[in-house]
């Protein structure tokens, strides 16, 4: 039987999670243990969002930090944010709040 979060040995567990969509195990890292965030003035227009390597999207409705350009699969807990291989998919850009992020 192939490990699971449920059935694995105990050091799985902590940092992996199943896809919703069950594609498979991703990271749940909360970012905000590796990085201080720091909110984007001006506020970017929802329609056009920025994207780079120091650019973090923040989910308003589940509080949850996903890098702009995801290149492992990563994804907010409400399913606001989604993504990987360097590509996001934001379903309601409204409901994010665009924020730099620099290592503590």
């Amino acid at each position: 039987m192939r490990p699971t979060a449920t059935t694995g040995p105990q050091w799985l567990c902590p940092v992996q999670r199943f896809d919703t969509k069950g594609q498979g195990f991703m990271l749940n890292i909360d970012m905000r243990k590796i990085y201080n965030f720091y909110a984007v003035e001006p506020a970017p227009d929802p329609a056009a969002l920025p994207t780079g390597g120091d650019l973090y999207y923040e989910c308003l409705d589940c509080a949850v930090i996903v890098n702009s350009v995801p290149h492992i699969k990563s994804a907010c807990a409400c399913g606001n944010l989604a993504g990987a291989g360097g590509k996001l998919a934001v379903m309601d850009s409204t409901r994010v709040k665009v924020v730099k992020g620099k290592l503590k």
